[in-house]
């Protein structure tokens, strides 16, 4: 991941967690919130955590945001906060503004405005976790967008014994493994045809939405 230069506006509960996850991996991180217990909660992980109104352009410039690639606006609490700081943003020419919703409502307001992205973690979450509760044996560890996953599977009876090139994962199920964990060992990536699947082996595959969904319909 190329190293970035992030603006998270607003350190609640999701934009504290979204800059302290941007600067473990490794990205450059200016934190803003008017809260002053807020900005020092994040202020010994990420480079730069400021005090400041963000409806407020002087303020966002004096805070170096327009030197920024990709601005968050965290926070959905008043929707007129949350478009000034999107026209704040677009005033200082930051190239990519991502938005947080709480209402699907805002949507298309917050896009004409001048969002690239508005987000609903609410929503998305509870699709996300709805989905694992319905697909219990298939566990969706990153969405690759455009409704391909890679998710983490248990091996099938029918596959025990069998080596990968006979069952031909690709061919027969659209699903691209990408590794294997056999019990109490570690992830293996470097994989050949004659790897023989064993019953409590764990599989690591891209696949799209519906494929282990059908896959696992009868588990």
């Amino acid at each position: 991941m190329k190293k970035k230069i992030y603006a998270v506006l607003g350190l609640g509960l999701f934009g504290a967690s979204l800059a302290r996850t941007l600067a473990k991996e490794g990205q450059d991180v200016i934190a803003i919130d008017k809260n002053m217990n807020h900005v020092e909660e994040v202020a010994d992980v990420v480079d730069s955590s400021i005090q400041a109104d963000f409806t407020k352009l002087d303020q966002l410039k004096e805070s170096g945001v327009g030197a920024s690639d990709v601005a968050v606006v965290a926070t959905s609490q008043q929707l007129e906060d949350t478009i000034v700081a999107i026209l704040n943003l677009k005033e200082l020419q930051v190239p990519h503004i991502i938005v947080k919703s709480k209402s699907r409502a805002y949507e298309d307001v917050l896009l004409k405005v001048g969002a690239d992205r508005v987000i609903l973690p609410e929503i998305d979450t509870g699709i996300r976790i709805g989905k694992e509760l319905a697909s219990r044996h298939v566990n969706d560890l990153v969405d690759l967008g455009s409704r391909n996953h890679i998710s983490a599977f248990p091996v099938k009876d029918e596959w025990v014994g069998k080596d990968l090139a006979t069952i031909n994962f690709r061919s027969l199920y659209g699903i691209n493994i990408i590794a294997v964990k056999s019990l109490n060992e570690p992830y293996k990536v470097d994989l050949d045809g004659d790897y023989q699947l064993q019953a409590h082996d764990e599989l690591l595959g891209i696949s799209s939405d519906d494929t282990l969904k059908q896959l696992f319909k009868d588990k």
